[in-house]
Formats: C-alpha cells, structure tokens, sequence
C-alpha cells in the first residue's frame, strides 16, 4: 500500500471545503489534481470517502477515516515545526564532555556566551579525566568532546581547536615562583605531580628530542589537574599544566611560570563520533568554540 501525505492532505482539504474546487485552491493546486490524489487514495484503501452527487459528501467511511488523516497531518506538522524549532536553535540538548579543568575554565566561557544567545538549548557537560573523553565520545555518552590530542581508533574524529602554552607550576614559596621564565634544564632535578600519563610520555619525548638527558622525575599521580594543583600547593612536587588553569592560582597558592627551552605547547581538537552528523545545538557551539580559538581566549 502506497499512501502518500500529499493524498492525505487533499482528502482533508475537500473534506474541510465540501468541494473539490474549493479545496483545491487551499491547497495550491488544480481541480483536476485534488481529485486524482482523492482517487489515488480511494484505491489505494480500497473505499470510497465522498459521494460525488450534485454536492461532495463524505462517505461513512470517509468520516471514521477522516480524523485518523488529520491526525497524522497534524503529528507531520509537529515533525516539521520540531525541525524548524532544532534547526533555528529554539529547542534541543547540547551534550559536551571536556577535562575537569578546561570544563570549568575556557569551556565554561564559552558555553556562558552561547547560553545567553540560544537560551532554550539545554547543556549536559559530562566532567572527564584528560584520558577518558574520546571514550565518553565513543560510547554516545556526549556528542561532542573537547580535550588534548589523543588516539582516535577508527570510530572517532577529531578536528584541530586551538593551541595552549604549558607552563611550570610550582608552589608561591618557591625560589622559582617570581621568575619570568625557566628552563627544562634548570628543573632537572625536581620532581613532577603527574595527572595523565598519557601527557607525561608526550613531554619526555619532546624533552627527549630536545636533549636526551632531560626527564621528569615522578612525585605524585592523580587523576585530575585540580588534585595535581592542589599537590603542588602543599609542595608535593611541580607540574606541567595549561595555561588555562592560571585563574586558579590564587585558589591552590600556586605560580604559573612560562617554560623555555623548549617551549612547549599543547594542541587541543574537537572529537565527534565517525560518520554521525552533529546536531545544529552541537554546528553551533563548535562554530563559537572556534571563533573563540581563533581570537586567541586561550592564550596568556
């Protein structure tokens, strides 16, 4: 059985009108279409809905049936206002996932500016080890993740965000929380807070490359950048952090200290799922996460 929603929606009209013609003109279209659709749909249910004397009645059949059309007329009306609704930002659900720290600090500004501007659009932000986003991605727990680079496996894309200056934190009674700056090789024997071991083999191979007698000697591991903060306040040992995280230095007494030699920077990407096409809550928010970006919110 092949009904068509133009059928149904020509039935209504003559129904509504008590002619063809009638009906005809509030659907846009001619006489001789309406009644072809009418027809096309009497065949296809296998009854008849009018009786076509000097005035177009509705059948008994074209009554019971009329209200069950409508009904589905005004469910599809429902899907396209919906759509219309997703579309022009007026409903739907934002789902990110992000590390704890950047959640709570560049995240959180942006998802403040797109709150104000789409103010009907619910947010879920899922908090996550560094380690463990593109997991929280994978398994459909958020649409979208944001977070440092990582493997993606076959299932999960991602796509280059912005770049962040990792700096040393140290305590702020530290011979070297005043300085301006410091080197790698300056810090040779202190010992590191690390908080994502997956980070910690990146810098050893890049001061490795650098200079194959620099290493960073492990303190203390955590799971989140807020503890290894905190670690670092108390003078458990440094550690290498974002320079996001700074607005929190005051909170762990901590200082934030550019590093040199090398300078290192850390790359962030937008992670979404292979082949799924993202939502327009979700179009939207990358848009601004990356004007953001590129006005350089990351930076110092």
């Amino acid at each position: 059985m092949n009904i068509s929603l133009r059928q149904m929606r020509a039935f209504s009209a003559v129904a509504r009108a008590g002619s063809f013609t009638a009906g005809a003109r509030q659907v846009n279209l001619t006489q001789s279409a309406v009644s072809m659709l009418v027809q096309q749909l009497e065949e296809s249910l296998g009854v008849t809905l009018f009786d076509r004397g000097a005035a177009v009645t509705l059948t008994e059949a074209g009554r019971q049936l009329l209200p069950l059309a409508r009904r589905i007329l005004d469910d599809v009306n429902q899907v396209v206002e919906g759509a219309s609704d997703l579309r022009s930002l007026r409903t739907g659900l934002l789902r990110v996932v992000a590390p704890q720290m950047l959640g709570c600090t560049w995240i959180a500004t942006v998802l403040g500016e797109f709150a104000a501007l789409h103010p009907d659009i619910g947010l879920r932000v899922t908090d996550a080890t560094t380690d463990d986003v593109v997991g929280v991605v994978r398994r459909g727990e958020a649409e979208i993740g944001v977070g440092p680079e990582r493997t993606v496996g076959e299932d999960v894309t991602r796509t280059f965000l912005m770049d962040v200056p990792i700096r040393m934190v140290c305590p702020a009674t530290h011979p070297l929380a005043q300085r301006r700056g410091v080197s790698w090789d300056e810090l040779r024997d202190e010992r590191w807070v690390i908080y994502s071991s997956e980070f910690n083999r990146q810098l050893e191979r890049i001061l490795q490359s650098h200079d194959a007698s620099l290493s960073m000697q492990t303190a203390v591991e955590v799971g989140y950048l807020t503890t290894a903060l905190a670690m670092v306040g108390v003078g458990s040992g440094l550690a290498a952090v974002p320079d996001y995280a700074r607005m929190f230095a005051d909170n762990f007494k901590v200082r934030f200290v550019p590093l040199r030699g090398p300078e290192i920077r850390r790359q962030f990407y937008i992670y979404q799922r292979r082949g799924m096409a993202l939502s327009p809550a979700a179009q939207a928010f990358v848009a601004m996460m990356q004007r953001h970006a590129a006005r350089g919110t990351s930076k110092a």
